[in-house]
């Protein structure tokens, strides 16, 4: 069948990062940009403290000495191993960013890539956070336009993930718009990702962020250097959405798109409060609210009922847990924790703490369901409720569309940087978490990050 020659989608995102430069940017989006570099830092820096950390630190030290950091280790990388390394560790622990729409974390796949090649290059500071800006814009827009039946098998921070970092890495290597249009094809025909992982908890999920992260940016360094594509990986007969999204909606990737726009996708994005899958939190969330109202006769619970979503069904119905990671995508063991302690800390996913008596008896009168109605919601907005009835027949029941770190519910300033210096608590970095903050602050005024991130790391590492 033959394709039509008209301007395919590809070339409408090529046309369009071509013609963005950094200073095109809204200085409001710039302004807010580095909030998300430092919530991936410290998703990244906490992770590398991980046991999977420390694997994926065992492989960054068999490759070359380079200029690109691999946080965690006392010497760079080249560009790609930097960016498979980092995205890899900064989506262990289940606090990077979330984007509801796309249902994809996009800064564990963008940022690694953009940053990698910008230490390397000496690029500003401000030109890093636009390539962090564009790279998200195409990734959530992808993201945004596979539909629902794509994210059954496939993980959308990797399959729409690597063309967000293809375009981030584009951006800062100046392509034209033919490039563009390469780039972006080659880093659709790396785009892969399963969900099969979940059913025995294997490492998987950090490769799909550290291997989007580096396959985008290898499709821009070709693409650079004359390496051809295809003008139509998104909706050509043989294409991305064709091949994994019989639900897809083509003309999301392009609604709105124009050189100079004043709204962009990444001040839309979610933070995360909690160490678990986002379609958790709106539950966990709803029952912080019924456990207030309840008071102290928690001990009294005679039934749990979390009403959501098909999405948080399908990853989250998981009433018996048997691994951390497990865990974090368990609607029964994290609502379980919220009610009885009224918090989720990442402690509570140790494996010692998996099988406390009171979580693991709470959880037998725990029933997840589908609710039509938040199901009509999804995925702009993820509603969950959560009712508790008691042994005396009481009852107490709270709704949550929009849990905390969402826009319309966000985290303010003062505690994105709580969060920052949490997660770097305990683990070899803690004494950077100032000049780490500092650094990532003053992006938008600095003239190169080359160097810039292991001076402020101040000789840091974790032992592999």
């Amino acid at each position: 069948m033959a394709e039509t020659t008209e301007r395919s989608l590809t070339e409408q995102l090529a046309a369009f990062l071509a013609a963005t430069p950094a200073e095109a940017i809204p200085t409001n989006v710039l302004r807010v940009a580095p909030l998300y570099v430092l919530d991936w830092l410290g998703s990244a820096l906490a992770g590398s403290c991980s046991a999977v950390g420390t694997l994926l630190h065992r492989y960054a030290e068999q490759q070359p000495a380079a200029g690109a950091t691999c946080l965690g280790l006392d010497q760079g990388r080249s560009p790609g191993v930097a960016a498979l390394h980092n995205g890899a560790v900064s989506h262990i622990l289940e606090m990077d960013d979330l984007d509801r729409a796309s249902v994809l974390h996009p800064g564990c796949v963008v940022i690694p890539a953009a940053l990698a090649l910008a230490e390397t290059r000496g690029t500003s500071g401000r030109e890093l956070l636009a390539a962090v800006v564009l790279g998200y814009e195409v990734a959530i827009r992808i993201g945004e336009a596979v539909g629902k039946r794509h994210y059954w098998y496939w993980h959308n921070t990797a399959t729409c993930g690597v063309y967000g970092a293809a375009a981030a890495a584009g951006a800062l290597l100046g392509l034209s718009r033919e490039r563009f249009v390469w780039a972006l094809g080659n880093a659709g025909t790396q785009s892969a990702g399963l969900w099969q992982f979940l059913s025995d908890g294997a490492m998987s999920k950090h490769l799909h962020a550290g291997h989007a992260a580096a396959g985008g940016l290898l499709a821009a360094e070709l693409a650079a250097l004359g390496f051809t594509g295809p003008r139509r990986i998104l909706e050509g007969e043989r294409g991305f959405f064709a091949a994994t999204a019989p639900d897809a909606r083509p003309e999301l990737v392009v609604a709105g798109l124009e050189p100079g726009m004043a709204r962009y996708k990444l001040p839309g994005v979610s933070f995360k409060p909690y160490p678990s899958c986002r379609h958790t939190h709106p539950a966990v969330d709803a029952a912080l609210v019924v456990r207030a109202r309840l008071g102290g006769t928690l001990d009294e619970i005679e039934r749990v009922e979390i009403d959501t979503y098909q999405a948080a069904l399908d990853l989250c119905d998981n009433p018996a847990p048997v691994n951390p990671y497990q865990a974090k995508f368990s609607l029964h063991y994290t609502v379980a924790r919220a009610l009885l302690q009224g918090n989720l800390v990442l402690a509570d996913f140790e494996p010692e703490r998996l099988h406390d008596a009171p979580v693991r008896a709470l959880i037998a009168r725990t029933v997840a369901r589908l609710d039509p109605a938040a199901e009509a919601r999804y995925p702009a907005e993820w509603p969950s409720q959560v009712t508790v009835t008691l042994r005396d027949g009481r009852r107490a029941s709270a709704r949550v569309a929009n849990p905390k770190g969402d826009p319309e519910n966000p985290l303010s300033p003062a505690e994105a940087e709580t969060k920052f210096r949490g997660m770097l608590a305990g683990t070899p970095f803690e004494r950077s978490a100032s000049a780490l903050i500092d650094l990532v602050a003053a992006l938008p005024e600095l003239p190169s990050v080359r160097g810039a991130l292991p001076a402020a790391l101040a000789g840091a590492t974790v032992a592999a």
